[in-house]
């Protein structure tokens, strides 16, 4: 009985069908899994910004600290800690310089909202991959960053003249609270304090994170969260490399001319007219 076996020409046209088929499916697949990424984000972003609320309403409406610091402040303690280290029998600061992701998850626990939230996982967002791939500044484990959210300035809240009772704003739907930040700055091991940002000022200063196919996810005072999807390929340059963005003369600082419609919304939706409350 004779047995009959591909020849090369039909084994060649078997592997260049399943290659136009990967072709045409992997874009597909690639969206699929990044809306999936961004759904855990949204999750990640409400879940941060109800425990925010939860802690405002058992304190009477005060807020917890909005900078990541190591000690309370003026009596108000931070909603999140930097980087910490247990192993000496106390606890020691690691603000700089290489630290491991238990370190990194050691800061979380410390800060005023883990007793909401009870889960590393919700610090960090599933497309940010700093924690694999390091920032514009290397790859050295100081440069793993894991935490991809940060409150704004404004709601800094350890200065007198800092607002303070979360229930006092008005419209809370439309105000942020958190937002996915990329930091890239080269000292320190960590998003330092908030995302800092000049509402009107028609520029940028902190870079955001575009984590979701150029887009951006925050939530809000009411305790829903968003995607933005950036409108101004400028935007998405600034977030990508900011040395970039400053040779094509629309660096940190530097005003947007044409200006730049995404900083409409930026500023319509920072919680003050300025970047600190005074």
């Amino acid at each position: 009985m004779k047995t009959r076996a591909f020849t090369l020409i039909e084994l060649l046209v078997v592997i260049a069908i399943i290659a136009v088929l990967m072709a045409i499916l992997m874009p597909a697949l690639n969206i699929a899994r990044e809306q999936a990424r961004g759904v855990a984000c949204s999750s990640n972003q409400k879940t941060l910004a109800l425990a925010y609320i939860m802690y405002a309403s058992e304190n009477d409406g005060t807020v917890c600290g909005g900078w990541a610091l190591h000690n309370t402040v003026n009596g108000v303690p931070p909603w999140v800690m930097p980087p910490l280290d247990y192993s000496a029998g106390s606890i020691a600061p690691m603000d700089s310089g290489p630290v491991t992701l238990e370190q990194r998850y050691n800061g979380l626990r410390e800060g005023a909202l883990y007793k909401y939230v009870k889960d590393v996982d919700a610090y960090h967002c599933p497309g940010d991959n700093r924690i694999t791939r390091g920032t514009s500044n290397g790859m050295g484990v100081e440069y793993l960053i894991y935490r991809s959210y940060s409150l704004t300035d404004y709601m800094r809240a350890t200065s007198d003249s800092d607002q303070k009772k979360l229930f006092s704003f008005k419209n809370p739907s439309t105000k942020m609270l958190f937002v996915e930040e990329i930091y890239d700055g080269r000292s320190g091991n960590h998003n330092h304090h908030g995302w800092s940002y000049i509402p009107g000022a028609g520029t940028m200063w902190d870079p955001l994170g575009i984590f979701h196919n150029n887009a951006c996810t925050f939530s809000f005072m009411d305790g829903h969260a968003e995607r933005k999807k950036w409108a101004d390929k400028r935007t998405i340059i600034y977030c990508m490399s900011r040395a970039e963005a400053a040779a094509r003369g629309f660096g940190k600082g530097q005003l947007f001319n044409p200006p730049n419609v995404d900083l409409e919304w930026l500023d319509s939706h920072y919680p003050g007219n300025q970047r600190l409350a005074q």
